[in-house]
């Protein structure tokens, strides 16, 4: 055998085992990029999945959901001082309030803003809500400018 086919022959040997070898006194760590978990532009792990659900819709905390009236209301529909609060919304006497936003200050205070419709109106309202330590009395709150007394509500049957 010649000298040339030696060489042929070893040759990708050769190759092969240089592109397995990480260098003499390669000890650097791969670059972040390398090992890193992709993520996606909406803050999502980079396997594709969305936020897991519910998280992006803003809830009113269970202990305020309920029926509540004037402390000296009768609870019943047609109590002008009368309020529904849902998860997602809050029902008032002539007028429906979608949440658009909620601060949970604790879990017994609470500032939301809502998106309101009533008598072929709409307009934004905040008010903040805070539960008495029983949970038995709810007293909504002015927020910012605007004034209104507050009047303390009991929760009904």
């Amino acid at each position: 055998m010649t000298m040339r086919s030696l060489w042929t022959l070893a040759l990708p040997t050769v190759l092969l085992l240089a592109s397995c070898s990480g260098g003499e006194g390669d000890t650097s760590a791969p670059e972040p990029a390398e090992t890193m978990m992709p993520v996606e532009p909406d803050g999502g792990i980079g396997d594709g999945a969305g936020p897991p659900e519910g998280l992006g819709t803003p809830a009113i905390p269970a202990p305020f959901h309920g029926v509540w009236d004037h402390v000296d209301g009768s609870c019943a529909p047609e109590s002008d001082l009368r309020i529904e609060i849902r998860p997602e919304s809050i029902g008032f006497y002539e007028s429906l309030g979608e949440l658009t936003a909620i601060d949970i200050a604790s879990p017994d205070d609470i500032t939301v803003t809502l998106a309101m419709e009533g008598e072929g109106e709409t307009w934004d309202m905040q008010r903040r809500f805070v539960l008495s330590d029983d949970g038995a009395t709810l007293t909504p709150q002015p927020v910012g400018e605007e004034n209104f007394e507050p009047m303390p509500l009991k929760k009904c049957e």
